[in-house]
């Protein structure tokens, strides 16, 4: 029963380029939906002990749009091809390869000021993991290409667990190096250099309850200001710490199960974020899966964020500049966020499956769990469709 229940419990720490908190263009693009290629690679604790016995290949299509009041901003199409490959016995290889379309628009300063963007975005990813009785070792790389922004990776990670299974212990560290050439050369031949560590702890509880303590870590020292913003001056290092608790129930009564999670987000910006997330995975016969879920994320906005001036009549605000940081942009803001959604597969046999995953988000200052949150911000939105298709053989 513990088995199902850890099926899709993961560990993973991300430097994701793609989320709320992070500068730079690619940051607007598709937020907290494409896993950067710099993560740690997600270890399934179910199978940690476990080499696969079958190779599979999956191919993934997301289509991202996200907009807000009168505004389509950025759009997305992103394919990716993974594939993994037993290897004789206690091996195995695993790889994505991933391009993102992207085209729209961003805002040079808080919502305003929409300026048209397009580009390409290369990345693949490598892992090789060698399972040993009691645990597994993962080394891994990853490279990511676009017209301004190059990112190269490595990681290693492990698990061991103890003697009876029913505690999994992991721990990983990866390390990521960017080189940054923005279009409107504001700058040139700026880099950034980003390490991060993770270890936790995975305990079997019941036969129907399972729970997941994790704790990051993440230093990052280099270029973190934002060419693309207007008045933006960022402190030359960011270190950030993470706390996720997670806990997966099984129901005997309908054999499904609840996956509810908490991630508590601080850093050296001064932002302090809370995610709450819950997933619902219940399956039916011949071979249907539908997961409902939904998320409440808020955080703070960071100390250097420059309010929107309402005297300024929709142009940028002038920030102090007798202060050495400064941003407008709206991802370090005061706000909250909630994302809903669901996924349904289909086992057409034991050989295929398809699945089909759609979220609808929408972040605004008055979801902030703090004072009100940021003002005179307009409503963002996004809604993306994700369809998979999964070979064994």
């Amino acid at each position: 029963m513990w088995l199902q229940l850890a099926e899709n419990m993961t560990m993973t720490t991300t430097t994701k380029k793609t989320n709320t908190n992070t500068s730079g263009k690619f940051g607007t693009r598709c937020a907290a939906m494409m896993t950067a290629a710099l993560a740690l690679p997600a270890v399934s604790i179910a199978h940690a002990d476990l080499a696969p016995e079958r190779a599979q290949i999956s191919l993934k299509y997301l289509d991202y749009q996200d907009a807000q009041p009168g505004t389509d901003r950025i759009r997305v199409r992103a394919p990716a091809l993974s594939l993994l490959l037993p290897i004789a016995g206690d091996w195995a290889l695993s790889s994505t390869y991933t391009t993102d379309s992207i085209s729209g628009a961003s805002p040079a300063y808080h919502t305003s000021a929409i300026t048209k963007m397009q580009d390409l975005r290369r990345a693949i990813d490598l892992k090789l993991t060698k399972y040993l009785p009691r645990g597994t070792v993962t080394v891994g790389t990853s490279y990511s290409n676009e017209s301004d922004y190059v990112s190269r990776g490595f990681s290693i990670s492990g698990t061991v667990s103890s003697e009876d299974k029913n505690t999994t212990f992991n721990a990983g560290i990866g390390v990521t190096n960017d080189e940054i050439n923005p279009n409107n050369h504001v700058v040139v031949g700026e880099t950034k250099h980003v390490t991060d560590w993770i270890v936790g702890v995975t305990q079997v509880l019941t036969p129907n309850d399972i729970a997941q303590v994790n704790f990051g870590y993440s230093a990052g020292a280099g270029y973190f200001t934002d060419p693309y913003k207007a008045f933006d001056q960022r402190p030359g290092s960011r270190d950030h710490s993470t706390v996720m608790l997670r806990w997966n129930h099984h129901f005997n009564e309908t054999n499904g199960s609840s996956h509810l999670s908490y991630r508590y987000y601080s850093d050296t910006y001064g932002i302090k974020a809370h995610t709450f997330t819950a997933e619902y995975v219940q399956p039916f016969s011949s071979g249907w899966t539908v997961t409902p879920l939904f998320r409440y994320y808020t955080q703070s906005a960071a100390d250097f964020y420059v309010e929107v001036d309402p005297a300024a009549g929709g142009f940028a605000t002038l920030p102090d500049f007798t202060k050495p940081y400064y941003s407008e942009d709206q991802r370090l803001a005061d706000y909250g966020a909630i994302t809903a959604g669901f996924k349904v597969t289909k086992e057409i046999n034991p050989d295929w499956l398809i699945d089909f995953k759609f979220e609808k988000y929408e972040q605004k200052a008055a979801l902030a769990a703090n004072s009100g949150g940021s003002y005179g911000l307009d409503t963002f939105r996004f809604t993306s469709y994700q369809f998979g298709l999964t070979h064994k053989f």
